[in-house]
């Protein structure tokens, strides 16, 4: 069937310059670019859609094609075709590979960035927190390795330190682990290796922790609000006590 009369061609992408790789030759992971800006409500919405999540998580360190995806997250091969249409749409997937498989080319896919960071106005999030949705992916992760084989077998360390810190000197350690994030982002994959993630966040602590120095004035009037509430009941408790003893001792006087 023909092109519809006035209808232009499809715009070549660069998967159609990519060759076919010969079947006995194995698929790696080329080297990507360390970062990549999130900056529009689509490509928001893309990574949080779970499975999308999942399959952006399982091609950051190793290329995959959509019957490889469907067949490790238990997902129809559809629903992954779909979802990989997205993602190369939102410019967060990209092919890197084509490969002869029984004799149907497949392509593979890899994430366009080893890393993705947030620059998204209010409106775009939609009053939720880039940084809390990536804590919570965080958590779901490790909560899920915790299941499948104990969190002592899989875990190399855990630690929640907390300092009293100037903000110089906590400018001075998110850059230090600002660095090291760096680092293991350009540590080349080791194919016989396994995947091992890593949450690193520096922020202030909650009000609790915090002297009243060190508190705004609206977060001190806030926290000053409960006292006075907490001590005028109180206070009418010891009143009502008071009386009743006044009344008892009254009585035995009489």
């Amino acid at each position: 069937m023909g092109r519809p009369h006035g209808a232009e061609p499809a715009p070549p992408s660069a998967a159609d310059d990519i060759p076919v790789l010969p079947e006995h030759v194995p698929v790696t992971l080329p080297a990507l670019a360390p970062h990549l800006l999130i900056t529009t409500a689509e490509q928001f919405k893309a990574i949080n859609e779970p499975t999308r999540s999942r399959i952006l998580s399982i091609i950051q360190n190793e290329p995959a094609t959509a019957k490889q995806l469907a067949d490790r997250l238990h997902v129809p091969h559809g629903a992954i075709g779909h979802h990989l249409q997205v993602l190369e749409a939102t410019g967060l997937a990209q092919i890197v590979a084509k490969r002869l498989v029984r004799g149907f080319v497949a392509k593979y896919y890899a994430r366009t960035a080893r890393i993705f960071t947030y620059d998204l106005s209010p409106d775009v999030v939609g009053g939720r927190s880039s940084i809390v949705e990536i804590v919570t992916q965080a958590t779901n992760e490790f909560a899920e390795t915790v299941a499948e084989g104990g969190a002592e077998a899989r875990t190399l360390g855990v630690s929640f330190p907390r300092a009293r810190l100037s903000p110089a000197r906590a400018t001075v350690y998110q850059e230090r682990l600002a660095a090291l994030v760096e680092e293991l982002l350009r540590e080349p994959p080791d194919p016989d290796g396994e995947v091992y993630s890593c949450l690193v966040a520096l922020f202030r602590s909650p009000n609790y922790l915090q002297s009243d120095a060190h508190l705004s004035q609206p977060a001190r009037e806030a926290e000053d609000s409960v006292a006075p509430r907490a001590e005028i009941e109180g206070e009418a408790e010891r009143q009502t006590n008071q009386a009743h003893q006044q009344d008892r001792q009254e009585g035995d006087a009489v």
